[in-house]
């Protein structure tokens, strides 16, 4: 069985049954604040280690980089910097569950000299954000901890204000007592419950919000810290697939037309060779033999016929016209019709973008004559749809199975044909148990 990775869109397994909520629990409630507070300690002294070192060196680097002294203190800071970075990423990984991936640091040119490598680091913009990322995390823990802390104090306020003015009450004298009713000026017999019941209210207030607000600081860090520690690492992927994208096109592209010319070779160029040697017969025997000549031109309208086949069944492979005018839906249609395995197809009337249908035309063409030539299958399901901003087919029939992935073979071609559109191929083959075929192809590619 051959398996290639697909989108977990693709992958998901089909609806169940929404999970029961889970119940209210004190621990559930308060296990994302006692992160966020054990993030924050190791944060905010990390923090002022890396504020202090890194600003240090950075300064120093830039005041003395005119002399040359400067240029290995500002490669230190900036490397310091990316250690700390580093640090960031498997504290919220481990304490607030968020990925930040690393982004790929920039290397020397192959060849380049001692000087170039030594200077490669202050060349990488992620070293740089990874510096800035110090100066400002510093900075927003020094706000977010105190914040948080004061939420929590604010919260404790609900059972511990009322305890509090009620020892108060009882250890200080009356004229110096003065709670929040006396100001209000509640009456004497009233003041007390009143005190009680505002600072109650009031650290409920702070209780019932602390969650969301944790939660709000706890997203904060994690933003700033996708923003400029991995941010970049993203942009590397997005090129990297469009490198690849472009890299599988042009391979596609060459072996599509050394098949082109190979068809047209083998194909239409002799039957188009034959015809042109048999009316050169039919000329000469016009006027000797006027039965013959009928004979040789009847022969050449059927070459001919052949060759037109030939040429409609090899144009099916680039843009067939029943694509252009009547739709995908219709020319699966067709498809299926002349495919010698009875062939359903699921495939409703969907708004894709042209080279998108081209390419699903092409990959269930294609997988139409693979099943033909190798399946033994007695059936094909072909099913298109459109999920979110991808278009999916799939192709599945019961045959013998056992397909396999090979260079230079016609699934290899059709990977790299998938892969030209920045889509994704999965092809599935247990022995026995027939090949489905699924691909995703992204709209927007």
């Amino acid at each position: 069985m051959t398996t290639m990775t697909l989108p977990e869109t693709l992958d998901a397994p089909p609806p169940q049954a929404a999970t029961p909520l889970q119940r209210w629990s004190v621990g559930r409630w308060a296990a994302p604040i006692g992160r966020f507070f054990a993030y924050s300690l190791i944060a905010l002294l990390l923090g002022a280690i890396g504020f202090s070192l890194v600003l240090a060196l950075l300064i120093a680097g830039v005041s003395t980089v005119i002399v040359w002294v400067g240029l290995p203190i500002l490669i230190g800071g900036v490397l310091l910097a990316r250690g700390f970075a580093a640090a960031e990423r498997a504290l919220q990984s481990s304490i607030l569950d968020t990925e930040l991936p690393t982004p790929a640091p920039r290397a020397a040119p192959a060849g380049a000299g001692w000087m170039r490598r030594l200077i490669t680091p202050l060349t990488d913009p992620q070293n740089w954000l990874d510096s800035l990322w110090v100066l400002v995390n510093f900075l927003l823990v020094l706000i977010t901890f105190p914040l948080a802390m004061a939420w929590t104090v604010g919260a404790i306020a609900t059972v511990g204000g009322p305890v509090a003015t009620l020892i108060l009450e009882q250890v200080l004298p009356p004229a110096d007592n003065s709670g929040l009713g006396e100001l209000f000026g509640v009456p004497e017999p009233y003041a007390l419950p009143v005190d009680m019941a505002l600072q109650f209210l009031i650290g409920l207030l702070f209780l019932l919000t602390l969650g969301p607000v944790v939660r709000g600081l706890a997203a904060l860090h994690r933003g700033v810290a996708r923003g400029m520690l991995s941010s970049r690492y993203h942009e590397q992927q997005q090129l990297l697939r469009t490198e690849q994208s472009r890299a599988a096109g042009r391979t596609a592209e060459s072996t599509a037309l050394r098949r082109l010319e190979r068809d047209l070779h083998d194909g239409p160029q002799q039957r188009l060779v034959r015809a042109s040697m048999d009316l050169a017969r039919v000329e000469a025997l016009a006027a000797k033999d006027p039965a013959k000549a009928q004979a040789v031109l009847r022969e050449t309208r059927e070459q001919l016929g052949l060759t037109l086949d030939d040429l409609r069944r090899l144009s099916r492979g680039i843009a067939p016209p029943v694509l252009v005018d009547r739709g995908l839906a219709a020319a699966l249609t067709e498809l299926a019709a002349i495919s010698p395995i009875p062939t359903t197809i699921e495939s409703p009337e969907l708004t894709l973008p042209e080279h998108v249908e081209i390419g699903i035309y092409y990959v269930v063409s294609e997988a139409l004559t693979n099943a033909a030539k190798h399946s033994g299958a007695a059936g094909i399901v072909v099913e298109v749809a459109r999920i979110g901003d991808d278009a999916w087919v799939r192709i599945e029939d019961d045959g013998r199975g056992g397909a396999e992935m090979r260079t230079g073979g016609g699934l290899a071609g059709l990977a790299g044909r998938v892969a030209s559109l920045e889509g994704r191929l999965t092809v599935t083959s247990p022995p026995a148990h027939g090949t489905r075929i699924e691909a995703v192809i992204p709209c927007e590619s």
